[in-house]
């Protein structure tokens, strides 16, 4: 068996190892760092940071098999419209959407469709199929969660067996 191939040698800080641990000295030195540097940001490279963190964590959200509390897309939404100081009736507006209806996909009663989700990649420089994964993601884990026995019956031994 050959040498297994170690994907970021270095590690997360340069010791070789995955994982990060948040009470090292080093982390909080870190940490620390990157809070000071964000206050002492101007305006418009606070506002395109804070995109980019939103950006960020609907892709890691995606990326997490079980993610633990559902976020909605209307949630990330919400923090988009925040960080740009937007008032909703004018996003609303905008986007050719009533502001009530607006309102309904920021609080997860209403869905994202694909018209909007193209709307909102183009705005935020998003791709379209995260604000729609971000979707499906939740109705599944809510379906599983609701209903897991009855999806896990079905097998593909048991359709092959009864298929013959």
């Amino acid at each position: 068996m050959g040498k297994q191939k170690i994907k970021n040698e270095g590690g997360v800080i340069g010791t070789g190892a995955g994982l990060v641990n948040q009470n090292s000295k080093e982390f909080k030195a870190l940490r620390q760092l990157i809070e000071t540097r964000s206050k002492e940001q101007g305006g418009e490279d606070f506002v395109v940071n804070q995109l980019l963190s939103l950006r960020f964590q609907m892709e890691t959200y995606i990326a997490k098999e079980h993610p633990g509390e559902l976020i909605q897309a209307g949630e990330f939404l919400e923090g988009f419209v925040k960080a740009l100081k937007i008032r909703k009736k004018d996003f609303a507006e905008y986007i050719g959407y009533k502001e009530s209806n607006l309102s309904a996909i920021l609080k997860g009663r209403r869905k994202i469709n694909s018209d909007l989700a193209l709307k909102f990649g183009e705005i935020f420089s998003v791709n379209p199929e995260v604000w729609l994964n971000i979707q499906n993601k939740n109705e599944l884990l809510e379906m599983i969660d609701k209903d897991k026995e009855k999806y896990e019956r079905y097998k593909l031994e048991d359709l092959l067996k009864q298929a013959n």
